[in-house]
């Protein structure tokens, strides 16, 4: 009688290799396969191949040898991305941001919270802001439009405050004078802001009386547009766009920095 003795590395490969089988007949019919040992950088899924109805899905399964032999690696054949998953409801189209009208929808500029346009400067600077989003892909911001004189003294004391040339910036010399000289008076009497910027109110009002208007904003004839964010090539395709819709007189202010835009 001949005995064949088995190293004991082998009796416990062949003892895995036996719970492996074991394991594919208790998955229900499943065909089983030995998958090939992976590289050092992992297994390989192989790609996704058409099933017919009624085919059986193939379970791969690697037995590693040494210290990982505890490790056991289940490959299951990838599904195609593209496949529906059973039982999931239809894949509904991206929702489109909510628009209260279609010209709302169409608009390429951003007005901030209080500012408000007359029609026809409205109209205006709808063509402008198509011209520029045509050339850049960018929408502008609107920071001024119509204004009260309020709303004009404060925007006035503020240019006061941050020493800008107030006289070069208006046509009206004498009134931008007649504004200029109650916030010097104010300020050499060291009043807060909010008397002088009603003290230039008072001076905004009293001239609109007499029929004159220091800001076409005063007149609904005029919009701010923030140019900060602007590069040159921007400025460029803006005042390319003014001069393609016509009509407008733009001027550039640098504090704060923006665009006035006069509508003739």
């Amino acid at each position: 009688m001949v005995c064949t003795l088995r190293s004991r590395p082998a009796a416990l490969r062949g003892a895995r290799r036996a719970a492996v089988l074991a394991l594919a007949l208790v998955a229900g019919g499943c065909v089983a396969r030995v998958a090939p040992e992976p590289g050092l950088a992992g297994a390989r899924r192989s790609p996704a191949t058409a099933r017919g109805p009624g085919e059986q899905v193939g379970l791969n399964f690697w037995v590693p040898d040494g210290p990982a032999a505890r490790v056991l690696s289940l490959q299951v054949p990838d599904l195609d991305d593209d496949e529906p998953v059973e039982g999931a409801p239809p894949a509904s189209a991206a929702p489109r941001r909510a628009a209260s009208s279609a010209s709302d929808e169409e608009r390429r500029y951003v007005l901030l919270p209080g500012v408000s346009l007359a029609p026809p400067v409205e109209e205006k600077l709808a063509d402008i802001a198509d011209a520029y989003f045509r050339r850049t892909g960018k929408e502008l911001v609107v920071t001024s439009g119509t204004r009260d004189p309020a709303r004009q003294a404060e925007a006035m004391h503020e240019l006061f405050r941050h020493g800008a040339d107030v006289l070069g910036l208006y046509k009206d010399k004498a009134a931008a004078r007649e504004i200029k000289s109650a916030y010097e008076e104010g300020l050499a009497a060291e009043q807060p802001p909010e008397a002088l910027v009603e003290a230039l109110e008072d001076v905004i009002r009293a001239q609109i009386d007499r029929g004159v208007f220091i800001s076409a904003h005063l007149r609904e004839g005029a919009v701010d547009v923030r140019n900060r964010d602007m590069t040159p090539a921007d400025k460029r395709a803006f005042l390319d766009g003014i001069e393609e819709v016509g009509g407008v007189l733009a001027l550039e202010e640098s504090r704060p920095p923006h665009y006035h835009l006069q509508i003739e």
